[in-house]
């Protein structure tokens, strides 16, 4: 059957909470007696009204518009109904009009309506939802960053900033992972995403699939499923064609395709080393302008490791008694170290320090000898050949 397919919104009444039965019967009536293959999704809010996203079906055998018939029948006002570009619809929208080109459209439950949280938006009376990045250590330049664009979208949409994807690039352990997870929290506090912490986290090589041609579609599935929240991949560059085994330009071509398709629906964050994340992003000329922020994460200092050890101790229930001269030298032994990986160096650390602790004494408590102990397990051991082999 030759199909063609649009998607929009019903705006039903302003101001109180509609009766969902009576809505119901007006869409299904729509549906059932006047025979448009139509499918309605979950109510949300929008300013002072709710609105029912729809999918609906036009062909030969269903002529009339599902937008033209929900004016025509009920008392509400179909909005922005467009043609669906089928070789962009997400997954969801695929399954739905394989149904509706059969003519299978679901029948209208008031209960499918109802918004699971029907609440308005983030109360500005609660708590400064800024507090998610408590306890970051030596990142107030790019919490500022991430903070002032963030609250650009929540006061005037998402169309407010045309790509609202970010490149973090800095060595490892250096907090891009967790400066990505809070930040997921804080648009969710403020409605730029769906509120749910969704963060589809996956390499760059996970992106890729085993065999010739399976690659773009299996890039499509993974950015559909971050819908809503955020997209992060990690160590980026194993999208380069050395690494890639001939599939990275099958899959940056499809990434490029599919932030440019979703480039209001999600938020993407790719990280890495900065060179090989930067050569990345050249093998494609489109890639690069996806991507509106770049955001640096620098080596901690030896005062912030200071900070961040004392602060990973006292999560374990530990106290770090060191002076400041003997912690000061461990940690710069550590830090010019071959494999230093800056907090998790220090994670590590920890990890000896408090084992050492636990067989030399009782308390709670990290001292000088326990982190000079600790400190050869962390260090980075050249191979001795031996003798004779």
């Amino acid at each position: 059957m030759d199909c063609s397919f649009k998607r929009g919104t019903v705006r039903l009444t302003e101001g109180v909470e509609p009766n969902w039965d009576e809505v119901a019967a007006r869409l299904d009536f729509v549906r059932e007696v006047c025979g448009v293959p139509v499918c309605f999704q979950r109510a949300r809010r929008e300013g002072d009204s709710w609105v029912v996203p729809f999918l609906s079906a036009e062909s030969e055998r269903h002529p009339d518009a599902a937008d033209v018939m929900l004016e025509r029948y009920t008392p509400y006002e179909a909005l922005g109904a467009e043609r669906v570009d089928v070789p962009t619809a997400t997954v969801d929208e695929l399954e739905v009009m394989t149904l509706l080109s059969k003519g299978e459209a679901p029948a209208v439950r008031a209960k499918a309506l109802v918004p699971e949280e029907p609440t308005p938006g983030p109360d500005p009376e609660a708590a400064d939802p800024e507090s998610v990045f408590d306890g970051l250590v030596g990142m107030d330049e790019q919490k500022e960053m991430l903070i002032k664009l963030s609250t650009a979208l929540a006061k005037h949409g998402r169309s407010a900033v045309e790509c609202f994807h970010f490149v973090f690039v800095g060595n490892p352990g250096t907090g891009k992972t967790e400066l990505a997870s809070r930040l997921v929290s804080y648009l969710d506090s403020l409605g730029v995403t769906d509120g749910t912490h969704k963060m589809v986290k996956v390499s760059g090589s996970e992106l890729m699939a085993d065999y010739v041609g399976q690659t773009g579609n299996k890039v499509r599935r993974i950015v559909d499923s971050a819908v809503g929240g955020m997209l992060f991949i990690d160590e980026f560059y194993g999208l380069s064609v050395k690494d890639a085994g001939g599939y990275g330009h099958e899959a940056i071509d499809a990434l490029t395709e599919r932030l440019d398709t979703l480039q209001d629906k999600l938020v993407c964050v790719v990280a890495g080393y900065p060179k090989e994340v930067d050569q990345t992003l050249d093998l494609n000329p489109g890639l690069r302008d996806r991507f509106g922020y770049r955001v640096e994460f620098p080596d901690y200092t030896p005062e912030e490791l200071a900070e961040i050890l004392v602060s990973i101790a006292g999560r374990r229930g530990f106290t770090v008694a060191c002076n400041d001269e003997a912690l000061a030298d461990v940690l710069e032994r550590l830090r010019t170290s071959k494999d230093f990986s800056n907090a998790r160096s220090v994670r590590r650390l920890v990890d000896h320090a408090v084992v050492e602790a636990s067989c030399d004494h009782d308390e709670a408590v990290i001292t000088e000898k326990d982190l000079l102990a600790a400190l050869p397990q962390c260090l980075t051991k050249s191979k001795v050949r031996r003798a004779g082999f």
